[in-house]
């Protein structure tokens, strides 16, 4: 019986694959170029070591890596203690998990700009986000690619759209299309935005 480990790294392989063998038509069906890979939460060891292994320059494919965490703490460095006040108000709760939400996704845009600003004419850019766990218990991946979604990220030369590939520690729940379990929270269950699984 294969392991878990093996299970985990032929579904990078393939999803590996399929960014080299379709990158022109990804996000074509289903109108965002993102990518779900979802991956078991106590995989994230594993899962990181062959991004650093594996995501790099293959043929004229380049990754850029966004890490969520360190994206999340910076935007709220120095901020922390009023941030959780808000968030424990029960009336302004709502919406400043809505304000910081907005303020992740327009720091990753900006993020995913300046990481495409040099990318070369004949360079295939693909942007990967990981530690998204980070998003945790203010949003989740879903609702931060809708936000992100006002913005596509772009090839700074030829302009064509440039694919997302998001690591999602999550489940998938059995004989179900499109659903997964963001960290494998029955609470966190929520549907891909757009974009296709893999």
């Amino acid at each position: 019986m294969r392991s878990h480990s093996n299970d985990l790294e032929q579904h990078f392989g393939d999803m590996l694959r399929r960014l080299q063998d379709a990158y022109d038509s990804i996000g074509h069906s289903s109108g965002r170029p993102y990518l779900y890979f979802v991956y078991k939460p106590e995989h994230d060891p594993h899962l990181r070591r062959l991004v650093k292994e594996q995501m790099h320059p293959i043929d004229n494919l380049q990754f850029l890596h966004v890490d969520l965490l360190d994206l999340t703490l910076d935007s709220l460095k120095d901020h922390e203690e009023r941030r959780t006040k808000i968030l424990n108000d029960p009336v302004t709760g709502s919406n400043a998990s809505q304000s910081i939400l907005r303020l992740w996704a327009r720091r990753l845009s900006t993020k995913i700009t300046e990481l495409l600003a040099p990318v070369e004419v004949t360079t295939r850019p693909i942007v990967v986000l990981q530690g998204m766990a980070a998003l945790h218990p203010i949003g989740n991946p879903t609702n931060l690619m809708e936000a992100v979604a006002e913005q596509e990220p772009r090839h700074p030369h030829t302009k064509r759209i440039v694919p997302v590939v998001l690591l999602v520690p999550g489940t998938r729940p059995p004989q179900t299309s499109r659903e997964y379990l963001f960290l494998g929270l029955e609470e966190q269950r929520l549907t891909f935005y757009r974009g296709e699984e893999v």
